[in-house]
Formats: C-alpha cells, sequence, structure tokens
C-alpha cells in the first residue's frame, strides 16, 4: 500500500504527540469505574475507535512496532517479547532493549524515521524498540536496567535530564515491578519537558504502569483502576506541556494502547512436558542445561524452538499433536500457517519459533521446566498475548486536534492503521504499508 498524501485537503498539522497507555484494554472505555477525566475531555473534542485490533502475539514489543511501521511482524521483525537465541541456547527478554539496537530488530522503516529523513523534529520517551534509533533527534528509550540506562542512552539526552533534578540515577531500580509508577512519574515530566524545550514535530511517549498493575492484580482489579487514573493523571501534565490552543491551532493528539487484557487461573508449563519427553535437561535450581526443543512464553502466547536440525521436522510434527492436547492450550499452529498469523518463518527470522502456541481463556503460559504437572498457579493473575480476535484482547485508539473530526465513534481499525494515519496528518509518505488510514477519523 502507498499512502500518497499530496492531494488531501488537510489543515495544517505542525505537530503529532503519540502517546501508549500499555494494556488499556478497549473494554475499559465503556466501564463507569475507569476515571479518565484528561483521556475524556480529549474524546469530547475527537473520535474514539471501539476497538482497535492488535497483533499476534499481542504483546508490548510487536505491536508497538506495528504501530509505527504500519505492518505486521513478518515484516517489521519484531516477533515477540521474549525470544530464544537459536545459536547461544539462552532467552532474550528484549523488553526494556538489553540486547540489540532498534535497527537489528526493526526491519521495516518507521515513521519517525520518515519524519525524520524530511527534517522533521522526532523526540521519543519510554518508547519501545527504540534503542539508538538514528531517526530521534532526542530518546529516552524504555530500559529495565540502570547499567542499560546510562551506557545506551546518550550522553546529552542524560546530562539533560540529570540537570532538570529528575531522578535519573533510580529508574533502573523504578523499572521493576511494582515500583513502574514511579517511573511513569519521570516519563511524564521528561516528556513534558522536551515539548517545551525541543518542540518537536513528532512526539512519542510510553506510559508502561496500567500494564504492570494488571499482571500482578488482574483486570478490572482495584489496582487496575487506580493505575489507569494515575496514567490519566500522567498524561495531563504532558498535554500541559502543550502551548496554549495547539489542539485548535497546530497540533494532533493520538492516544493508543498495544492490547487489552485477560485474568489467568492457572499457568501451563509446556517445558515440563518436553522435559518428560526427554527432549530436554534442567539443574536442580531449574536452570535448563540441554534441551532438544524448548519452549519460551510470551503470555498467552508462544513458542517452541526445535534445536535439533537432524530430526526438526518429523519432531515438529509430533511435538504439534503432542502439546495440543495440553490442557488449557487453544491452539498450536506450524510454519505453513504464520502467513496467516502475520509471523515470519524461522528461515527468515530465527527469533521466531517452529510452533507457535495459544492458551485458552483463563491460562497463561510459563517457562518453568521442573516439577511433574505441566499445570501450575500463574506468576501474574492477568496476562495478554492471545490472538487479537479475543474479545477483551482489543485495544485503544482516541483521535483529537487539527484535522480530526469532533464528538465520532469508528468501528473497529488495526493497530497498523496508526503509522500510515501518523503520517497522513503530518503530510510525509509512508510507502508500502499494510495498515490503512483511518479516514472516518479525519476531517
Amino acid at each position: 500500500m502507498f499512502v500518497d498524501l499530496k492531494c488531501a485537503m488537510l489543515p495544517a498539522v505542525a505537530r503529532v504527540v503519540l502517546i501508549s497507555l500499555d494494556g488499556f484494554a478497549s473494554f475499559y472505555w465503556t466501564d463507569p469505574r475507569v476515571r479518565m477525566p484528561t483521556l475524556r475531555r480529549l474524546a469530547e473534542r475527537g473520535v474514539v475507535a471501539r476497538r482497535m485490533e492488535c497483533v499476534f502475539p499481542s504483546t508490548t514489543w510487536p505491536t508497538h512496532a506495528s504501530m509505527v511501521t504500519g505492518v505486521r511482524p513478518d515484516r517489521h521483525g519484531v516477533v515477540a517479547n521474549y525470544v530464544l537465541n537459536r545459536q547461544s541456547g539462552r532467552t532474550e527478554d528484549l523488553t526494556g532493549d538489553p540486547i540489540y539496537d532498534s535497527d537489528r530488530l526493526l526491519r521495516a522503516p518507521t515513521v519517525y524515521d520518515v519524519a525524520h529523513a524530511t527534517g522533521r523534529r522526532t523526540a521519543a520517551v519510554d518508547w519501545p524498540c527504540t534503542r539508538r534509533a538514528a531517526g530521534l533527534d532526542f530518546n529516552l528509550p524504555f530500559f529495565k536496567d540502570q547499567r542499560v540506562f546510562e551506557s545506551a542512552t546518550h550522553p546529552d539526552v542524560w546530562r539533560e535530564l540529570g540537570a532538570l533534578g529528575l531522578p535519573i540515577d533510580r529508574l533502573g531500580e523504578w523499572s521493576q515491578l511494582p515500583k513502574r509508577f514511579l517511573r511513569d512519574d519521570v516519563v511524564a515530566d521528561a516528556a513534558a519537558h522536551v515539548l517545551r524545550r525541543h518542540a518537536p514535530d513528532l512526539m512519542l511517549v510510553h506510559f508502561l504502569c496500567a500494564d504492570s498493575f494488571q499482571h500482578l492484580h488482574g483486570p478490572r482489579s482495584p489496582e487496575a483502576y487506580w493505575a489507569l487514573e494515575y496514567v490519566d493523571h500522567c498524561m495531563g501534565r504532558v498535554l500541559a506541556a502543550l502551548p496554549t490552543g495547539a489542539l485548535e491551532r497546530d497540533t494532533t493528539v493520538v492516544v493508543v494502547s498495544d492490547h487489552g487484557f485477560l485474568p489467568s487461573d492457572q499457568e501451563i508449563r509446556v517445558n515440563v512436558r518436553l522435559r518428560q519427553l526427554g527432549l530436554l535437561k534442567v539443574e536442580a535450581e531449574g536452570r535448563i542445561t540441554e534441551s532438544r526443543a524448548r519452549f519460551v512464553t510470551n503470555h498467552g502466547a508462544g513458542c517452541v524452538y526445535v534445536l535439533d536440525p537432524a530430526d526438526r521436522p518429523s519432531l515438529v510434527d509430533d511435538l504439534r499433536s503432542e502439546l495440543a492436547a495440553l490442557a488449557g492450550v487453544r491452539g498450536v499452529w506450524g510454519v505453513s500457517d504464520y502467513a496467516g498469523l502475520g509471523l515470519p518463518v524461522p528461515d527468515d527470522n530465527p527469533m521466531m519459533g517452529d510452533l507457535v502456541l495459544e492458551a485458552a481463556t483463563g491460562y497463561a503460559f510459563g517457562d518453568d521446566a521442573r516439577g511433574d504437572d505441566h499445570l501450575g498457579a500463574p506468576r501474574y493473575r492477568g496476562n495478554h498475548g492471545h490472538r487479537p480476535d479475543h474479545p477483551d484482547i482489543g485495544a485503544f485508539f482516541l483521535a483529537a486536534g487539527v484535522g480530526v473530526r469532533r464528538c465520532a465513534e469508528l468501528g473497529t481499525i488495526m493497530s497498523r492503521d496508526v503509522a500510515p494515519t501518523v503520517a497522513h496528518l503530518l503530510q510525509l509518505k509512508l510507502d508500502d504499508v499494510e495498515g490503512k488510514l483511518v479516514t472516518d477519523a479525519l476531517v
């Protein structure tokens, strides 16, 4: 798809602020217990989608990548939050960017790359998969580890935020559960500062703690409602940094989320079954020492990596039927099914597994290989990662400001529609995307 913007009769949009509220499910929008006055005031002057369908797996890294590239994981290359490195045999947690710069993960151009290439000023605070992103002029990436914060953030950014008196020496500590609401407080301050001082034409901001509190306490829990109200307050502080009258004059605000949430009552431990089949070995402490096949969880989904090249085809076939019979498993898909799921095949992207599993409602996956039972108590009370057709996995979309209709409701849109819509607002050319321009949102 090619988004042609030359002929559009579009009001002059000088600035787009794209804000992600991680884990804000679409079902919360009609829940009267949700107190989000900032978001509701924006909705009064803009448009809200009934639902935004995310990608599979419905986790933070793949969906955020789709929202800025306009394509699915088979094209942009970010296939999961957690993957197995086939060469080292070790699992890799991509969240927090501890390992790879963005150009090692992203295989498709982003809307901020295109904006930057045309001379637009770009900035991001806490946006996933942006470590050392060349298309961002100011960037405080989404990190979890203090060492990575300090070594991979540009020194000028680090000095500038430190000079403001922000507690950047505590960001690693505050990135751990359950302290992420403290991190979101810093994100709000940093983003407000960037808007005031650097005035970017495209600004990306990400708030995490609503996701974190739903993992810990479950969706629709008192803690989840508190976290949603808190991130709404943080978002209000960011928007207060815009010049007076900006939304009437030259600015569009787009608020999105990456996925919804499901409660989890039981955890499926696929590696226990693989161990029982003789395909992996475990030390007493639980560390996997040898494996011909290994499972890596992504909460409501996960991948089996077959590491025995000589016996790979037959082992994949045997495991597909074996694992489909496990209690709590909703579906198992092989490489021939990946195109329909929007996923790459392992030969093209080795971060992808040889089988993909999805958990049934009420279940999520774990990585533990110890014990005799493949079912156990869940690590988290809330999870996501399931296929995007699940009703409660639906994400959120709102747009308000210049170029956007007022007081309108949209139907269902896709996460990959965000990038071409943002590009359209900024009158940029974003080539070869799968997402569609959300024309019903625009004047």
